[in-house]
């Protein structure tokens, strides 16, 4: 009996499984290297190291609308540290210029990779252990950021392994839902554009990919503090799970869960999409997490770490990449709003 469990036990090793073994391992180590692999860059530092969180504000590609998102990050950073990332140098005189008016660090990369930017001044130039990550088309307001460090440490005071908190975004395939819930708007976004769905591909959802969408949503968002003291009221020390993959526009985490429970952010090399690439790619898992935002939102699954949605917390995103141009155009006409209320 025990020599016919052993033999079930036993598996043969084959010269594939051999060959796929030391590639394994070779690919891991090497990847994990690279996650942090970094040459030709440039750091004005400007940190008064007061508080234990630094805010990490990644420039991208909507610099038309800097003038409008730094300068709310400026009114409610609430003296703490601004380290602008600038992977890839886009309109680097500019960003530049704009972060030394508003008494931020500025890095700039050769290199445009989004995870191995942020692995490298995650792992050496911050000392905080509280990181807030925010892309340059997100609007904060008066309590984006004040009620992410409130959630945080409640939940700290309960004792959760937390991957990452997050306001109510209201362009996100996720936090719009509640966005649409706390504003009693779930009835007339069913008539006008389609049920609202959490657990559905966000290539299926008209959040995501449809600029109509996007510009009603912002239009029942203004002003911006109005909307946030509605949530702050409505939602008050409330909070729930994010139960699927969250779009990480703007997420409080922590430095050492990402420094001594992961390899870091995924850093992928290089890559050309042609039209036959990116259809293959909309509903087809890849065999690892191949940017910052899937790395993120894997480990905290695989560590079974918490991903919260502070709900008395609001921010405002532009727009989803598809969305982009025509709510350039809108932001254009609006920008003035989109800056009254502070």
């Amino acid at each position: 009996m025990l020599r016919k469990n052993l033999s079930l036990i036993r598996r043969k090793i084959t010269l594939r499984d051999l060959f796929m073994s030391l590639l394994w391992k070779s690919f891991l180590r090497e990847q994990s290297i690279y996650n942090f692999y970094l040459k030709n860059f440039k750091f004005i530092d400007r940190r008064n190291g007061t508080q234990d969180v630094s805010i990490l504000l990644l420039a991208g590609k909507y610099d038309f609308a800097w003038e409008t998102t730094f300068k709310r990050l400026y009114e409610y950073q609430q003296s703490i540290d601004v380290i602008v990332i600038n992977p890839g140098g886009i309109s680097g005189e500019l960003c530049m210029k704009m972060a030394e008016e508003y008494g931020w660090s500025y890095f700039e990369s050769k290199q445009n990779n989004l995870s191995s930017v942020q692995n490298y001044v995650i792992r050496n130039l911050i000392d905080s252990n509280k990181i807030i990550k925010i892309d340059d088309d997100v609007l904060v307001t008066k309590n984006s950021i004040k009620n992410l460090l409130k959630t945080y440490s409640i939940l700290k005071e309960k004792n959760f392994d937390v991957a990452f908190i997050a306001p109510v975004i209201n362009l996100n395939n996720v936090s719009y839902y509640y966005f649409l819930k706390t504003l009693d708007l779930e009835e007339k976004y069913r008539q006008k554009f389609e049920e609202p769905l959490i657990f559905k591909h966000w290539t299926k959802q008209k959040i995501w990919y449809d600029p109509e969408v996007a510009i009603w949503i912002w239009e029942h968002s203004l002003p911006l503090n109005d909307t946030a003291s509605i949530f702050e009221t409505k939602n008050k020390d409330m909070w729930t799970p994010i139960p699927v993959r969250f779009s990480t526009n703007m997420i409080l985490f922590e430095r050492k869960f990402l420094l001594e429970h992961t390899p870091g952010l995924m850093a992928r090399p290089p890559r050309v999409y042609n039209k036959k690439s990116i259809e293959a790619r909309k509903e087809r898992a890849t065999i690892l997490p191949d940017f910052d935002e899937a790395s993120i939102n894997y480990y905290a699954d695989t560590l079974k770490y918490a991903r919260i949605l502070a709900l008395d917390a609001f921010a405002g995103h532009l727009s989803y990449n598809l969305q982009r141009e025509k709510i350039k155009k809108w932001y254009e006409k609006n920008k003035k709003r989109l800056l009254e209320d502070l």
